[in-house]
């Protein structure tokens, strides 16, 4: 595949990577990023105060490769801020984030690249997902029921409402333009999936139909040491911590504002306001817990 001429030496590609306490896997991440085919990246990672070697590592890598940067932060800012945070220190024409304990086959950006720049009604592509240990052996490969690539906005925007929708898009490689048009990820455990939803009104996902990504499943992984929503919210924004927070009205709020803030025409609107009808009548029970004490 050709490389796509930069506009005055800017990378086409931007990858953004968010790390808190991320050693144990942050140099097999970096490495399977430098290690793409695809050369016109540039690579950021954000580290958000750490205190354990992840500062060493990054700035290891950003003496070795030209096309990685380090940045620390004085203080940590909470998962999602720094998500936000790395994406507006990037230019590239397209935007994904690389986790620290994640890991890319070669090719993962040479084949996203290819499916956006030959199909401009695509806002974003991604790869099957392999699910991998903490020790790196592969224990599942995922078979999603859904690629948001339906052609009405409202069928696209539905596969992200389920509280239950499978996830792996998040590091899809995304249009930037569209990007800034959305609120990128607000201080919810499920902005993932609320950015998600808000990218579909936009436009339709691109799949590759193969298995280009693993997702690294281990002990230390956020999910696993703040299981329940709202206390996930601690790892979202410590400034959260101890506050009574209402999760499930948040998702049925910022879907709401998603579809009125989108280039939707009325009708389309409608359509998704439906969904989100559907989405209350169906998550009651979740939305009555969280008027609980």
């Amino acid at each position: 595949m050709a490389t796509p001429s930069p506009e005055a030496g800017r990378p086409l590609v931007s990858i953004g990577v968010p790390v808190y306490n991320g050693s144990k896997f942050l140099r097999e991440s970096l490495d399977s990023i430098a290690a793409q085919t695809y050369q016109n990246i540039e690579v950021v990672v954000s580290d958000n105060a750490s205190t354990d070697q992840t500062p060493d590592i990054c700035a290891e890598f950003a003496v070795r490769d030209r096309r990685f940067r380090h940045v620390r932060l004085a203080e940590n800012i909470g998962g999602v801020p720094n998500h936000n945070h790395v994406f507006s220190l990037t230019r590239g024409k397209y935007f994904m984030w690389g986790s620290h304990d994640d890991m890319f086959a070669p090719s993962y950006v040479a084949r996203c690249v290819e499916c956006l720049e030959g199909d401009p009604g695509a806002v974003l592509a991604y790869a099957r997902t392999t699910i991998i240990d903490g020790a790196g052996k592969v224990t599942k490969q995922m078979v999603e029921n859904h690629h948001a690539n339906a052609p009405r906005a409202a069928e696209r925007f539905r596969e992200f409402t389920s509280l239950y929708s499978i996830l792996e898009a998040s590091y899809g490689l995304m249009r930037r333009d569209v990007m800034e048009s959305t609120r990128l990820h607000i201080a919810h455990p499920g902005s993932d999936r609320i950015l998600l939803a808000e990218l579909a009104l936009h436009g339709r996902f691109v799949q590759i139909p193969e298995y280009l990504f693993k997702r690294r499943f281990h002990a230390d992984r956020s999910i696993s040491t703040h299981p329940s929503l709202k206390e996930r919210y601690q790892w979202v924004r410590p400034a959260l911590k101890g506050k009574r927070v209402f999760p499930h009205w948040a998702y049925v709020a910022a879907y709401s504002k998603a579809i009125a803030r989108s280039p939707l025409g009325l009708r389309d609107k409608a359509d998704c306001g439906v969904v989100i009808l559907k989405l209350i009548r169906y998550a009651w029970p979740e939305l009555l817990d969280d008027l609980r004490p």
